[in-house]
């Protein structure tokens, strides 16, 4: 039995090495054909001349600028240069919805040196932070398919993830989330529920959305009998994400917020409104229809495997899909990030834990 976790943990070393390597080496690929100027990451656009200007001035040079109003990074730029907003009139008012962009605060203040660093070594912490994420990520997933009694090798479906990838190539915090997020879900399996909580936290403090974790473990909590445990579960990481926004609402001295929060609406609307808006882009349609079926197929197999913490973590993101607005469900790209964790967590339910007795526990564990 020690041989065979011996084993098991080399493999899982293995797993990390080899998922980090690929990440590494896909940006490193990028940055070869691009002069090796990490500003490509950041994802600076020409529809945004307002950051684009302000991160030339903050850097000392010119920028590669991205078509059209390029992506989330740039904002997040603007963030790790003042994670805490000391100087928001200098800093934050560049970004379009400043409230809603500096919600998500985990990554910026990581990648910003919690506020120490310059811009010229921020550019590059964005990326080395977004590689390293992977790597924890990598780890986590390999780590929960050893508990569900499958292979560690299945910790790349994490890399494979193409919602992370696309994080990891415009500098945003959906790998930071992520990697939190399953972190928790393999540390709540194992009864460590000190550690689960601190990292559903920062999975939420680096996205919003990521509340949805802590939602869904604290009724997995709850229906196992530890309701003390759900209660904290379910209110720690709610009121860490509000105590931030008070926080920046004061720090910023905007007082509108709701407003400026433009992916949430109707159920169903913003995917219908899609096929008018590219009606004839069939990579586009194909990829809305996958999407739903992923949800379907996410939601049998957590019906399956209700046991586990695993489905119950993240099926918050199948409504919160359904409600997302024409802006998200307009392009594979996005709405690939927005759901990403579901994706690979759908791997794991149905090619590990199809293949598991799923009555047997993860691991032996208590919840209080």
């Amino acid at each position: 039995m020690k041989a065979t976790r011996v084993r098991s943990r080399r493999v899982v070393l293995a797993v990390v090495l080899i998922g980090t390597s690929l990440a590494a080496g896909l940006a490193a690929r990028q940055l070869s054909e691009n002069d090796w100027d990490p500003t490509l990451f950041v994802t600076f656009g020409e529809g945004a001349p307002e950051i684009t200007e302000y991160g030339e001035i903050a850097l000392g040079r010119e920028v590669i600028i991205r078509p059209r109003g390029g992506h989330d990074g740039k904002y997040f730029f603007v963030q790790a240069v003042d994670p805490w907003l000391l100087d928001p009139d200098g800093n934050i008012s560049v970004v379009d919805r400043p409230l809603y962009r500096a919600q998500r605060m985990l990554y910026p203040v990581l990648a910003g040196g919690m506020g120490l660093f310059s811009p010229r070594i921020i550019v590059w912490a964005m990326l080395i932070v977004n590689i390293l994420a992977m790597g924890v990520g990598t780890w986590a997933v390999a780590e929960l398919a050893l508990d569900m009694g499958g292979s560690a090798w299945w910790g790349l479906s994490f890399l494979a993830n193409p919602g992370l990838m696309g994080e990891l190539l415009i500098d945003g915090s959906g790998v930071v989330a992520a990697a939190a997020a399953f972190g928790a879900v393999l540390m709540i399996g194992r009864g460590d529920s000190r550690v689960a909580l601190a990292l559903i936290t920062c999975a939420a403090l680096a996205r919003e959305s990521m509340l949805v974790v802590a939602f869904g473990t604290a009724i997995w909590a709850w229906t196992r009998g530890g309701r003390r445990l759900a209660v904290r579960i379910a209110s720690i990481p709610t009121l860490a994400v509000a105590v931030w926004a008070v926080y920046i609402r004061l720090q910023a001295g905007i007082e509108e917020g709701f407003s400026q929060i433009i992916g949430i609406g109707l159920p169903f609307v913003g995917l219908l409104e899609t096929f008018e808006y590219r009606s004839l882009d069939v990579l586009h349609v194909v990829g809305r229809f996958g999407v739903l079926l992923l949800f379907v197929l996410y939601l049998r197999q957590a019906w399956r495997h209700r046991s586990l913490a695993l489905s119950w973590a993240f099926v918050g993101l199948v409504p919160l899909g359904l409600i997302a607005t024409r802006e998200v469900w307009a392009s594979y790209w996005d709405f690939t990030r927005a759901i990403a964790p579901l994706i690979t967590a759908l791997f794991l339910l149905f090619f590990v834990a199809d293949r598991r007795d799923v009555n047997r526990p993860q691991v032996p564990s208590v919840v209080s």
